[in-house]
């Protein structure tokens, strides 16, 4: 080989080089010094407010309860479930998990059989005076799913269920603002 074709070759090679650098070093320009939004794009939700205008509607009273401060509210809607009224307010606790209230009015055993999705009742808790029907799910999910566990309460006019992926403490938290606000 002739060293002009040597000198081409090395020549060739050190500005493939260059080339990988070059292109490295803007990657990691965009990747470091371009601003993210880090922030949940999930709106907060005035519940109460929310509850207010369903109460209005619905003439009937829903259920709005004082939860903890670091709990917000992500959705908070009047729905028909299989034919019924109901009331539904999900929230995100503190550590990031999810916990719902659905309250029908008027419920049957359809409904019931639709919110507990096939688990069996494993035993009952009382919460701040009030029984509550446990049922955890029958298939644990990894990561968990948006019924780990339920929680059902039966009323005169409405049924009203808990559910969710938080923690047990965060299930007595709810039902126990829930017994709160009953007994007002």
């Amino acid at each position: 080989m002739s060293n002009s074709a040597e000198r081409r070759a090395k020549q060739t090679v050190r500005n493939l080089v260059f080339s990988l650098l070059a292109t490295l070093g803007v990657v990691a320009v965009l990747v470091l010094g371009l601003p993210r939004d880090d922030s949940s794009l999930i709106q907060r939700i005035d519940f109460q407010s929310v509850a207010a205008e369903a109460e209005a509607s619905l003439g009937k009273k829903v259920l709005a309860p004082a939860v903890p401060t670091d709990w917000w509210s992500n959705a908070a809607r009047m729905e028909k479930q299989l034919g019924l009224d109901a009331w539904y307010v999900g929230f995100v606790t503190g550590d990031s998990q999810f916990i719902a209230i659905t309250q029908v009015f008027e419920p049957n055993p359809s409904w019931e059989a639709d919110i507990l999705e096939g688990n069996l009742v494993t035993g009952s808790r009382e919460i701040a005076g009030l029984t509550w029907e446990i049922y955890p799910t029958l298939t644990p999910s990894n990561p968990p799913g948006t019924k780990e566990l339920v929680m059902l309460r039966r009323q005169a006019s409405s049924t009203i269920a808990i559910f969710g992926t938080a923690s047990e403490s965060d299930f007595e938290i709810l039902a126990a603002a829930i017994a709160k606000e009953l007994a007002e």
